[in-house]
C-alpha cells in the first residue's frame, strides 16, 4: 500500500542534499510553450518537479516534439527550448530533452522532459515555486493516475 507523503521540515530545509526528497513530482496544471523551427507549440502540462516535467499532447502533434527518427535511435538527444507559464506573473524559460513519449489513450501521450538548462539563475526561482506548491498541499503525482 502506498504511504502519504509527510512534508517534514527536513524536506524543506535548502541545505539538504536530497533534491528528489525536497521535490517530488507535483501535479499542477500550467502551460508549455515550446519554441520550434517551425514556430510555437502549445501544450499543457500536468506535473513538475526540480528536474523534470510532464505533459499531455496529442496524438497528431507528437512528430512536432518527438520525430520519428528518435523511435528508432534511443541515443538521439532531443532538446528543445520552452518557456513554462507557471502562475500568472511566473514563467520560467528553459531547455527540455525529451526523456520518454507514452501513449496513454487513442489520442494522447504523456512526454516526459528533463530540466537540463534554466535561464537567468531560475532554478531557485523554481524552487522557491515548489517549496511554497508543497507547503499549500498541492498534491504529489501519481503513478495511476
Amino acid at each position: 500500500m502506498l504511504q502519504p507523503m509527510i512534508v517534514t521540515p527536513k524536506i524543506l530545509d535548502r541545505r539538504s542534499n536530497t533534491k528528489r526528497n525536497r521535490f517530488p513530482k507535483l501535479s499542477l496544471n500550467y502551460s508549455v510553450t515550446f519554441q520550434l523551427e517551425k514556430g510555437e507549440f502549445h501544450a499543457d502540462a500536468t506535473e513538475i518537479s526540480h528536474d523534470e516535467l510532464r505533459i499531455i499532447c496529442l496524438a497528431g502533434d507528437i512528430p512536432l516534439l518527438v520525430p520519428r527518427t528518435a523511435h528508432h535511435r534511443p541515443s538521439e538527444k532531443i532538446v528543445h527550448t520552452a518557456i513554462l507559464q507557471l502562475e500568472k506573473d511566473f514563467a520560467i524559460k528553459a531547455k527540455l530533452q525529451v526523456l520518454n513519449c507514452r501513449r496513454y489513450s487513442q489520442q494522447g501521450f504523456n512526454i516526459a522532459f528533463r530540466i537540463v538548462e534554466l535561464y537567468e539563475n531560475q532554478l531557485e526561482e523554481l524552487e522557491d515555486f515548489l517549496i511554497t506548491a508543497i507547503r499549500r498541499n498541492v498534491p504529489t503525482a501519481s503513478m495511476f493516475s
